[in-house]
């Protein structure tokens, strides 16, 4: 295996599944180091974005290098890490009162309304690293709260490039991954198809 072949094979092992959960669904079942049919067609896809703010800057640095990305806007399923005060609040004032104290405690806490009482969410977090730093904060706090796994439905960005041969295709991922932000992956074109086909809005805006 050449070292383009090492590079291609360390960025799918690095790229996340879309979903976390205990059985991950496989995104990429294999990342062939050979072209195989010459007619064959393959695709350079960015890593999942989940912050419209990161999906518009990578969007950026793709246009200021000449790299004609397209968009895909998708909705994925994605685990959501919750952290609330465990207390429920029949008066406003009081929830008010609660968020206040942890706020000045540096706990970035908002009011919610799950039900007919108010209560205080103190995160909602998609990245496991940062559930981790913020569940550690809330444990050196020394005070109660609530933790809470599930799953969610919300929009996700992804960019793609024109489908090309073998060769093209490679050559464009060694130019997206040195930019060091996109984690692409290369995949074959019916595979890609499989995947995102009807998620493809068309040219990054």
């Amino acid at each position: 295996m050449g070292v383009l072949g090492l590079l291609l094979w360390a960025a799918w092992a690095a790229w996340q599944p879309p979903v976390m959960r205990a059985e991950p669904r496989p995104v990429l079942q294999h990342l062939a180091d050979r072209p195989g049919e010459a007619s064959e067609l393959w695709r350079v896809v960015s890593r999942r974005m989940i912050v419209p703010k990161a999906a518009e800057e990578l969007g950026q640095s793709l246009r200021e290098r000449g790299l004609p990305a397209i968009l895909i806007a998708h909705q994925e399923q994605v685990e959501l890490h919750a952290f609330d005060d465990p207390r429920s609040f029949d008066k406003r004032e009081d929830a008010v009162a609660a968020r206040n104290e942890w706020k000045k405690a540096g706990f970035d806490a908002e009011l919610i309304k799950p039900d007919e009482n108010f209560g205080v969410a103190l995160g909602r977090l998609y990245m496991v690293a940062y559930a981790q730093q913020l569940q550690r904060r809330l444990d050196n706090a020394g005070r109660e709260f609530t933790y809470e796994r599930r799953l969610v439905l919300i929009p996700t960005w992804r960019f793609t490039f024109a489908p090309a041969p073998y060769a093209e295709a490679s050559a464009l991922w060694v130019q997206v991954q040195a930019m060091g932000v996109a984690d692409p992956v290369l995949m074959r074109e019916s595979r890609f198809h499989a995947m995102f086909g009807d998620a493809v809005a068309g040219a990054a805006p």
